[in-house]
């Protein structure tokens, strides 16, 4: 591994030439940086990056390079840097075969050794920083990788993508690396425990905004807790207007709806249901997932990286990788399986939330042709009206390319399985719910360069059959809006 030490920038105005190593090819321009892999230089032909093991350089310009560890800086939340961050590093060095140490003298940073000479390899930074610093260190250029609690806010992802001349949403840029719970809590004198999510998100986005009402009285609604937890859950359930401020200090607020990641005071805590008017599922079955699981994104610098950087990246999309999210707390894309049948309460669930106008042709349907199947939790959505996965979507995709590839899928039927929300009409939705379910399978097919899966796996489009979510939000739209994939 090479690094360059010195300043470029005061060579740019000599220029430097790009040789290949068998020498049949050649290019001119001024020298614009070296970061120990590749070179970019501004050429004829514009800015051009160029793999140092490729090339030579030539000229008074051109880099002195030294042995020296790939240095890899990120920007997290501190929580996230002792709880995940680091126990993964660790874990992507024990994969890779290599040893490494912790910092007694900088905590947050470790060093990956190779086992056989003990040369160093790479030092992984971690610096403590909230959401809004963490993606400013990756645009100022401070860090290689920035991990949020929250998704880029639309200020923060116009000048991520001027950076990056593209979008944040492409794979190679972010990822979804885990989820986590946020947990609701109101104050001891508000008697309200149980919302639905249609009412919490007219709590938060409708004017005025309430509280249900509940023994004659009805709250005014106002969010509190940190940033990062705020503006998560206002993504999650798609409400874009900034919280209500609070009333002045002294004055009483019973309506108060604290977010929090952490689970604790379950007195006052407020249980949220996806159900259409129905506040709870029937005692007898079991509740469905934690409705409120907000994606942690991992953000890529915008420039090549480099080699460890790179392997890192992959491994955190790996099975190997997503079983330690999961062992460390988090919710992670390790697949669960669940049965249309019995007490996962995906049936009942599915009941609670039919529309009064949907077709229980649908429902039936649904339930025929996935009796005996079960169904995997990796899930891919959409934007509405279209066949474009969203970005926890695209790293689904990858994950499930390396379940292919590992044989998780030999030996089992495999069906791809469309679903859509409640709008448009019946036909339409099952038909778009097909065409979405082809896709899937298309793309899956082309990630694997194996034309024998487009034949081979099975799909299925229910259109408004089997909802997971009210289809009376954008946010329960959105969970419905999706394609599944079952194994028998």
């Amino acid at each position: 591994m090479a690094c360059f030490f010195g300043s470029i920038g005061a060579a740019l105005a000599d220029p430097v030439e790009m040789v290949l190593r068998d020498g049949s090819f050649s290019v001119s321009g001024a020298l614009i940086s070296f970061d120990g892999e590749n070179y970019q230089i501004q050429s004829e032909y514009g800015q051009l990056t160029l793999a140092a093991d490729m090339v030579v350089c030539r000229g008074a310009a051109c880099p002195a390079v030294s042995a020296s560890p790939e240095s890899i800086a990120l920007s997290s939340d501190g929580s996230l840097n002792s709880a995940l961050l680091m126990p993964l590093i660790q874990s992507f060095a024990e994969h890779q075969g290599y040893s490494y140490q912790l910092s007694k003298e900088m905590p947050g940073q470790v060093t990956l050794f190779d086992p056989e000479n003990g040369t160093a390899l790479a030092v992984f930074a971690l610096s403590d920083r909230n959401s809004r610093d963490a993606i400013s260190d990756i645009l100022e250029g401070r860090a290689n990788l920035a991990l949020t609690l929250r998704a880029a806010t639309q200020e923060e992802q116009a000048a991520l993508n001027e950076d990056m001349f593209g979008s944040l949403d492409h794979p190679q840029n972010s990822m979804v690396l885990a989820w986590q719970d946020l947990y609701l809590y109101s104050q001891p004198s508000n008697p309200n425990r149980f919302i639905t999510m249609s009412q919490l998100v007219a709590m938060l986005g409708e004017e005025p905004g309430l509280w249900p009402l509940t023994a004659g009285i009805q709250y005014p609604a106002f969010l509190t807790g940190k940033d990062d937890q705020t503006q998560a859950l206002q993504q999650l359930l798609r409400v874009f207007e900034p919280p209500r401020p609070m009333p002045p200090k002294g004055v009483n607020t019973p309506g108060r709806l604290t977010v929090s990641t952490d689970q604790v005071a379950q007195d006052t805590l407020v249980q949220v249901s996806l159900g259409c008017d129905q506040p709870m599922a029937p005692a007898d079955i079991q509740a469905p997932a934690h409705p409120l699981q907000a994606p942690i994104y991992l953000i890529a610098a915008p420039k090549k990286m480099q080699s460890i950087t790179r392997a890192f990246w992959a491994f955190l999309l790996t099975p190997e990788a997503q079983d330690a999210v999961r062992t460390l707390g988090f919710i992670s894309r390790s697949p669960k399986k669940t049965e249309i049948h019995g007490q996962s309460g995906l049936l009942i669930n599915a009941i609670l939330n039919t529309d009064m106008d949907m077709r229980t042709e649908d429902l039936r349907l649904a339930v025929l042709n996935l009796n005996g199947y079960e169904r995997m939790s990796l899930a891919f959505r959409f934007l509405e009206g279209t066949q474009i996965m969203d970005a926890d979507s695209q790293s689904n995709l990858q994950f499930l390319k390396r379940l292919f590839v590992a044989g998780y899928f030999e030996g089992r039927d495999v069906m791809f399985v469309g679903f859509s929300d409640s709008q448009g009409s019946a036909e339409g939705n099952v038909q778009i719910s097909l065409d979405r379910a082809r896709a899937v399978r298309a793309t899956i097919a082309t990630l694997l360069d194996d034309a024998q899966l487009s034949d081979g796996f099975e799909v299925l489009g229910l259109g408004e059959g089997l909802p997971l979510a009210c289809n009376d939000t954008a946010w329960g739209q959105n969970q419905n809006r999706r394609v599944e994939i079952w194994l028998k």
